[in-house]
């Protein structure tokens, strides 16, 4: 979490980016926490973070990630993975003419210390995104008040080759 200086104000970069690492503290996945903001002109209109569906059962709830238990990495293994992403559960609570030109703040928690992992969307989300017009994703990198980037959402690794 980026703290002010003294008396300065944070960056609204870093004011929306904090308020998605509160959000990836709600998720419920064992593996790895997401939080999600989408900001448009200056207004938050979604959020969310990872998790099952609705009602359903959570990895934190029964105790276990199928990924983890096969040692699965980024990228690998979604299908059994129980959780909805951070950046498709903030898309799904808007219309696309909300999303329209909207930036999506990301941030990647490590369950076990709390410490910043380097956020990026998955291929999946990442096209998902894309299709809702968001402009800007902009994902924390690390611990510091210049640690993350700045991307248009059209260069995001959006497929994966063979």
């Amino acid at each position: 979490m980026v703290r002010p200086q003294d008396s300065e104000r944070i960056s609204k970069i870093n004011t929306y980016l904090n308020c998605a690492e509160v959000f990836a503290y709600r998720s419920t996945c064992i593996k790895r926490k997401y939080g999600a903001v989408i900001v448009k002109d200056d207004v938050v209109i979604s959020t969310g973070y990872n998790g099952a569906p609705r009602g359903m059962d959570n990895c934190c709830d029964i105790g276990k990630c199928p990924r983890i238990e096969r040692n699965l990495h980024q990228g690998d293994g979604y299908a059994m993975c129980r959780a909805i992403h951070a950046e498709a559960n903030a898309l799904l609570n808007c219309s696309r003419s909300q999303t329209m030109g909207a930036d999506l703040y990301l941030v990647g928690v490590n369950p076990k210390d709390n410490s910043i992992h380097k956020a990026k969307p998955c291929p999946l989300c990442a096209r998902t995104i894309i299709q809702a017009g968001i402009r800007y994703v902009i994902m924390r990198t690390g611990e510091g008040v210049d640690d993350y980037v700045v991307v248009p959402s059209e260069q995001l690794e959006w497929v994966v080759e063979p």
